[in-house]
């Protein structure tokens, strides 16, 4: 009962305590509760190849094949990554651009075609229009490296068209004696590519140089696209009503290195280097699209390559405290 009486008397004589000397934790933050932010803006300069493999019906005879190639890539983007405590990040890129030059080589087969056509359009108009999103966490990390898992999200656009036709084997029956001038569109492909992505990304700082590595693995990917032949686009019999559309499934696989020079402690500028791949199999959709005849899908198989160089500029923005506990 003293005690009681003690405690009693020394919390009644106390002097009282305004609400603002109160701090409220509902629980322990972690020593380095932070977060930083990278934003910057890149340049991309490369190659790109896009093909398609179409088959007769039952899938076993190649029909044709279109491959699209010699195609620079002039694209800009903008990207931004946010780590949390040096655990938690996100990483994100927009970009888009151009495809300059390149070429389409359209083949036919016997005996579907006979003989053997083959004839070269150029490349004019196209555009890729990509983005990616990955979720990761840091398994290893130390003062100056990590290295992390992630898993994502990555959309491509693609974009060609083929203008003019020329004969470069020896049927006389497609643009053989009668070449179509270049001035005048002749097919135009567009595809767009959802993919999943679960990969690897490390970084070794050494004093002011970065070196960074992305690979990642896409175990599923879906195409879905449109041939439009506007030559045949008509309501005569046997020519299209309007495009053919494309669809798919897939897989691939997406690389990319980089080194970097911290300029100042926010400013950094560098380097980089990548290389996409996908491919899928899937239907041209030729039912009800054909004028006056029954037309049944066909077996499609698509590949497409991106690969090339970078420059980065970038800003970093940290570290700052998540939440002030003081």
């Amino acid at each position: 009962m003293r005690v009681v009486a003690a405690f009693t008397t020394s919390m009644l004589s106390a002097a009282p305590v305004s609400a603002a000397d109160w701090t409220y934790r509902p629980f322990d933050l972690p020593a380095a509760a932070t977060y930083t932010a990278d934003f910057g803006l890149r340049f991309w300069y490369g190659s790109s190849k896009t093909s398609k493999n179409l088959y007769d019906p039952s899938g076993g005879m190649m029909v044709s094949r279109l491959t699209y190639s010699g195609m620079s890539i002039y694209a800009a983007e903008a990207y931004g990554r946010f780590d949390f405590d040096r655990r938690w990040f996100l990483k994100v890129y927009v970009g888009g651009g151009s495809f300059r030059n390149g070429n389409l080589k359209d083949e036919d087969f016997p005996p579907v075609t006979s003989p053997y056509s083959a004839t070269l359009s150029a490349q004019q108009n196209g555009s890729p229009i990509y983005a990616s999103l990955d979720v990761g966490y840091n398994v290893i990390r130390g003062p100056d490296f990590r290295v992390g898992v992630f898993g994502g999200f990555h959309y491509l656009n693609e974009t060609v068209s083929a203008f003019g036709c020329t004969q470069i084997s020896f049927n006389p029956y497609i643009c053989g004696s009668n070449p179509i001038p270049n001035q005048v569109k002749v097919i135009t492909q567009d595809n767009n590519w959802y993919s999943v992505r679960l990969g690897v990304d490390a970084t070794v700082e050494l004093d002011r140089w970065r070196f960074s590595v992305d690979a990642a693995v896409v175990p599923y990917a879906w195409m879905y696209g449109s041939d439009a032949h506007w030559l045949r686009i008509s309501d005569q019999p046997g020519d299209f009503s309007g495009p053919i559309p494309e669809d798919g499934t897939g897989w691939g696989y997406q690389l990319e290195g980089f080194v970097s020079y911290r300029v100042t402690e926010a400013l950094s500028v560098g380097l980089g280097g990548r290389y996409w791949y996908m491919q899928s199999r899937g239907s041209t959709h030729f039912e009800n699209r054909v004028n006056g005849f029954t037309a049944f899908p066909q077996p499609v198989e698509w590949k497409v390559q991106n690969f090339g160089v970078f420059a980065q500029m970038s800003l970093r923005l940290g570290p700052y405290n998540v939440i002030d506990v003081h």
